[in-house]
């Protein structure tokens, strides 16, 4: 006998995808802990990690957009210090999770190897074992740290050149730092935390992991795609096939019959939305608010918005990063941050913290297709959300230059005179 398939409407769709994601109105203002960073992070499913920091750190903004104004180190204590609230792992991309997810997503090591011409090396597993037998010997250290405690042994000729070796890929990455994300894939090493600069510290994941899962061995890469398929309907609330399998980078071929199998107990629900082709998937413990009234700056790797055919299809955002492309075919800006208004993106703004002049810079900003609400509303939420980022970010002042491109930034700046 075939089900009814229930039609619900694209805003209807954008409200569960928002309270899923703990978008869908301001946070309370209060103080908080380590604890409530990992709340966070777990109903998000995963919180990408990205370096660059012309504004924020993508993993700091995405806190941001759903904390408000938080104290970073919150979230260095919450990876960083013993027992661990959150671990880092290779899930959607370099990603913070919890300890849980952290061990279902260590059934697939090797996912994500690389320097595969330094691995056949004659060198490479000698060189493995001296690496892993040092940081297990000496303690935590960075790739660079343990490349010079590696100088005091005694290595094999094969060991020295390798050791010496730069792989001219993998951004520019050394034969030590190779291998130890080999040993960080196959999960017999893990993040300690990183530096003040960022750099990953490594150590073995038997003193990284909290006691609740230290001896919980990786399960069978089923097991694992089913519970992981679980907690991504869970953190994005409802999506094709496609946007779940995606919040882990899992085959689709597998997450669509575990997917079938949630449908036949009850816990998902297959939805169509109008105007939309493929099936949705809806996760039945979700309740959809009446309204959403969140207004914020999105990191271009929220969970809200990476996976981009999503985006387009819930929120019309056509998003397309480009930092890697060249400036004169930039359209958007550098590092461009989707506005969410509400249930809407509306605009687009190419923002910087200028630490030397102490300003957040809007060097452009671009309406977008949605205009269910008026450009009048649309900048007075902007102006407020520049001067609360601005805030957080230690920023005296919100700047935008007179030519800034985009249509929306030549009536922010005019709005500021």
């Amino acid at each position: 006998m075939s089900r009814s398939v229930l039609t619900i409407s694209r805003s209807a769709a954008r409200r569960y995808a928002l309270r899923a994601q703990r978008l869908d109105r301001a946070p309370r203002p209060r103080a908080l802990t380590r604890a409530d960073i990992a709340r966070t992070v777990a109903a998000m499913g995963v919180l990408q990690i990205d370096s660059v920091n012309v504004l924020a750190r993508a993993h700091l903004m995405a806190l941001y957009s759903r904390l408000g104004a938080y104290y970073p180190q919150l979230l260095a204590d919450a990876a960083g210090k013993a027992p661990r609230l959150l671990l880092e792992q290779w899930g959607h991309e370099a990603c913070f999770v919890t300890p849980q997810v952290h061990r279902l997503l260590a059934a697939f090591t090797r996912r994500w190897a690389s320097g595969h011409a330094i691995l056949s090396h004659a060198g490479a597993d000698a060189l493995t074992e001296r690496i892993f037998a040092e940081l297990a010997r000496g303690g935590p250290a960075t790739s660079s740290e343990l490349s010079a405690r590696l100088a005091a042994h005694d290595l094999s000729d094969e060991e020295s050149a390798l050791a010496a070796t730069d792989s001219g890929a993998d951004w520019n990455r050394g034969a030590v730092k190779i291998l130890l994300e080999n040993l960080f894939d196959d999960d017999r090493v893990a993040a300690a935390g990183r530096t003040a600069h960022f750099h990953r510290i490594y150590d073995v994941s038997a003193r990284v992991l909290p006691p609740a899962v230290r001896d919980v061995a990786p399960p069978e890469r089923a097991e694992a795609i089913a519970k992981l398929t679980a907690a991504s309907i869970s953190a994005i609330g409802i999506g094709n096939v496609h946007a779940i399998a995606d919040v882990y980078r899992l085959p689709v071929r597998s997450v669509a019959p575990v997917l079938d199998g949630l449908v036949e107990e009850g816990s998902v629900l297959q939805v169509s939305v109008g105007g939309i082709a493929r099936p949705y998937y809806l996760d039945t413990t979700l309740t959809r608010p009446r309204r959403a009234t969140h207004v914020t700056f999105l990191s271009p790797f929220d969970p809200l918005i990476f996976f981009r055919p999503r985006a387009l299809e819930l929120f019309d955002l056509d998003y397309r990063i480009e930092i890697y492309t060249p400036k004169d075919r930039r359209t958007r800006g550098y590092y461009s941050l989707p506005l969410l208004v509400g249930e809407h993106i509306v605009a687009r703004a190419d923002l910087a913290h200028n630490r030397a002049t102490g300003s957040l810079e809007v060097r452009g900003a671009w309406d977008e297709p949605d205009r269910a609400i008026p450009l009048a509303e649309v900048d007075a939420a902007a102006a407020a959300a520049l001067e609360r980022l601005a805030a957080w970010l230690g920023a005296s002042e919100v700047s935008i230059p007179h030519d800034a491109p985009g249509e929306a930034a030549t009536r922010w700046a005019h709005a500021r005179q």
